[in-house]
């Protein structure tokens, strides 16, 4: 599930995880590729770039836990940023997984916004952390930049707006089927046995993204696995029938 229907794909061969090349290396990459400075000038980038910092987070490990409220922009470079929260009874929801070349939250361009969001590494990942004022200054000055903003902001309220739709309209098993196919358009990998998903997803995961329970997750997670749909083994999601979870997928 994905904030984004225009990410630019990071390059295969990108060698984000190795000492081989230097953090600024990385972060003039990864400003290249995000879906929000990419358009930009490369002059405009390097300014943003050399007020950035990289930061590397252990799977499951909280980004921004020592400050929740911090205006900063978080650019994901390898790895999954998962964005969620926990309500007052604890249970967890997930708003989205962003992957390499996404950014988030774009929201804290703006003052004084309390955020309910939490930030985790989903995944091993690498991060670029990017203080809201330098780019405010940047869009201050060269005001055509915020066309880029507004582009981003649009899509993203897309995105929820056709989530709200599918809570209000659509069936558990429906909605976990739109789920799976967005998370197979950004995290899809073609594979012998089917379109595997590289990102580690447990029932659990699916649950929060859902807002349901593990145990109903599993029993449609089944029906799935027994239709020919889909094969799951620990934390791996492999679409055996993609035509067929398409189909599921379409509204009466």
């Amino acid at each position: 599930m994905s904030f984004s229907d225009s990410v630019p794909p990071w390059p295969d061969d990108l060698p984000v995880a190795t000492t081989a090349v230097t953090d600024g290396g990385l972060i003039n990459r990864a400003l290249r590729w995000n879906e929000l400075f990419g358009p930009w000038p490369d002059e405009v980038r390097a300014r943003l770039a050399a007020q950035a910092r990289l930061r590397r987070y252990g799977r499951r490990t909280q980004v921004l836990a020592h400050d929740r409220q911090a205006r900063e922009l978080l650019c994901v470079v390898s790895g999954c940023l998962e964005v969620g929260c926990v309500d007052a009874e604890g249970r967890k929801f997930v708003h989205g997984l962003l992957g390499p070349g996404h950014i988030a939250p774009l929201v804290r361009l703006l003052e004084d916004v309390p955020l309910p969001y939490d930030y985790h590494a989903h995944e091993d990942s690498v991060i670029v952390h990017l203080g809201c004022e330098v780019v405010l200054e940047v869009l201050g000055s060269q005001p055509s930049l915020w066309r880029e903003v507004a582009r981003l902001a649009l899509q993203r309220q897309r995105y929820s707006l056709a989530t709200l739709h599918e809570r209000a309209l659509g069936g558990i098993a429906q909605r976990l089927v739109v789920t799976l196919l967005r998370l197979a358009a950004f995290y899809g990998n073609s594979e012998p046995e089917g379109l595997a998903l590289r990102v580690r997803l447990s029932q659990h995961d699916l649950a929060a993204m859902l807002g349901v329970s593990r145990q109903t997750i599993n029993r449609e997670m089944g029906e799935l696995i027994a239709q020919g749909v889909l094969e799951a083994t620990y934390n791996r999601i492999v679409i055996k029938d993609l035509e067929r979870l398409q189909a599921l997928a379409r509204w009466p």
